[in-house]
């Protein structure tokens, strides 16, 4: 392989129904401008998101994806940086939205990954030890992170009694790990498709609903598409002060929760919490008959969040052991990811898909 060029895990042109599968190609490396890092990603994680914009769900435009990783530094050219350093990239400019990494910028789905210099000095580079390149870390450092973050507003909000993470993938588990970390002995309800999680069209789901005792956090970690109806379907049934936490994306504009009689723009609320700021941070209040309800979200995370997740993955690997399901190189990877996106199931090797780790480095 010539330095000019380097393997990534490339997208192929969408089909009929937007869909894009994947292929391991060679593109050309990167030149750096003033500034910029080149880095060479170790192991690199396959999220939600990363599934949504390859579902055609979402119209993010870059070829490579990948925003969740550990890297090495190539080049470091005038960023100061250490070349060989380990790091990981926080892929949310909180101020500069042309930089989401493996988004509208080429991601970590490759050998070699160009970091631009506004970024760079933004301190999205962040150097971490040498052992956050093992997989449970690398891969799920950025997803915990945010857990971390939707705990931590929550948290500043008001004291649960029973929490409800509705969207058993990998944000859901990780934040109903971090809850009952928090505040062991609390009442939690887990709303998904797996064995361990209540069906959301489960008969009993309303009563267990009703039921919470209050004050009840709702963590919405569903697919975009999910998120509405998610949060209707909360609003109507759950008693007394409910504080929801949206983690998943939706469209932009007003939704209409008929609980309340009212008109919410949940998008722009999460929005305006991005990677730690402000803070304190926004929630939204709204009366309805059944009694208060208090709406958050966020974006991004901080360099303090990634550290932490970090360094608790390090120290309490059981928290990454339910969702990282698999671990594969190079063409396995493009294997998994076509297989899960042209069958009706999240299954490969004969195992539920939640997290997937590739590690770049593997030739198979």
């Amino acid at each position: 392989m010539s330095a000019a060029t380097h393997r990534a895990l490339v997208r192929r042109p969408a089909d009929a129904s937007g869909r894009t599968l994947v292929e391991v190609t060679e593109v050309p490396t990167p030149r750096l401008g003033p500034g910029d890092v080149l880095l060479a990603p170790t192991t690199v994680g396959v999220c939600g998101t990363d599934w949504q914009i390859l579902r055609g769900l979402r119209d993010d435009p870059s070829p490579v994806l990948g925003h969740e990783g550990v890297a090495h530094v190539v080049e470091a050219g005038e960023s100061g940086l250490p070349v060989g350093a380990t790091v990981t990239v926080n892929p949310t400019h909180p101020r500069d939205p042309s930089f989401l990494l493996g988004h509208n910028v080429p991601g970590l789905w490759a050998e070699r990954t160009r970091i631009p210099a506004t970024a760079v000095r933004a301190g999205l580079v962040v150097p971490v030890p040498s052992s956050a390149a093992r997989p449970e870390v690398s891969a799920l450092a950025e997803p915990l992170a945010s857990a971390l973050y939707g705990v931590q507003i929550a948290c500043h909000t008001l004291r649960p009694a029973a929490v409800v993470v509705w969207g058993d993938g990998v944000v859901g588990r990780l934040a109903r790990a971090l809850w009952l970390r928090r505040l062991p002995g609390l009442y939690s309800l887990l709303v998904g498709h797996g064995a361990d999680a209540i069906d959301p069209r489960a008969p009993e789901l309303p009563r267990l609903l009703a039921g919470l005792p209050s004050p009840a956090v709702a963590v919405i970690t569903t697919p975009r598409t999910g998120t509405v109806e998610a949060l209707t379907f909360l609003g109507r049934r759950v008693p007394g002060t409910l504080l929801v936490d949206v983690h998943a994306g939706l469209p932009s504009g007003p939704v209409r929760l008929p609980a309340a009689d009212v008109d919410i723009d949940v998008a722009s609320i999460r929005a305006a919490n991005c990677g730690g700021s402000p803070w304190p941070p926004r929630v939204e209040e709204f009366t309805h008959p059944r009694g208060r309800l208090l709406v958050c979200g966020h974006r991004g995370v901080s360099e303090g969040h990634l550290r932490e997740a970090i360094d608790l993955l390090r120290t309490r690997p059981e928290l990454g052991e339910q969702v990282l399901t698999h671990q594969v190189g190079w063409n396995e990877a493009a294997d998994l990811i076509n297989t899960v996106l042209t069958s009706s199931v999240r299954r490969a090797h004969a195992r539920r898909v939640l997290k997937a780790a590739i590690r770049v480095g593997s030739r198979t």
